[in-house]
This record gives structure tokens, sequence and C-alpha cells, in this order.
């Protein structure tokens, strides 16, 4: 995001929801930043530690990427 572009919401997370896993997937940066507006609880996890809890579940999460490309291209 350009810093100097106001936030756009895309998109509101609700209990159970995850975020940021193509870029630790791809090893990359993330694509967007989360800014929560209630109080929740979260976990944090270093690419090696996801890939060693879910990577038998990569393929699964790689699906999602061709569903954010097209949203992005919205």
């Amino acid at each position: 995001m350009n810093p100097n572009e106001d936030p756009l919401e895309v998109f509101q997370f609700k209990a159970g929801d995850y975020f940021g896993e193509l870029a630790l997937l791809k090893n990359q940066k993330r694509a967007a930043s989360i800014k929560a507006t209630t109080s929740l609880d979260v976990v944090e996890l270093d690419r090696d530690s996801f890939k060693r809890l879910c990577g038998p579940l990569e393929d699964i999460l790689k699906r999602n990427e061709e569903r954010y490309a097209n949203f992005m291209k919205k």
C-alpha cells in the first residue's frame, strides 16, 4: 500500500479466520496489513514453525492464491 493512500477495507475477519499464509508459503512480504477494531487473540508463527505445523496443508492453502489474485484485480 502506498503510504499516501487512505487504507481500504477489503475484508472483515471472523473467529477462526487466518491471514498471511501466502507470505509464509512463498517466503515473501505480506500483501496487506490488518487492523483490529475489537479485542482479539492472535497466534503468530515464523516461517519454519508454519512449515512444520502446516506443511501437509500447503497445497490446500495455495489454492487460496488464485482467489486472492482475482480479488486484487478488482
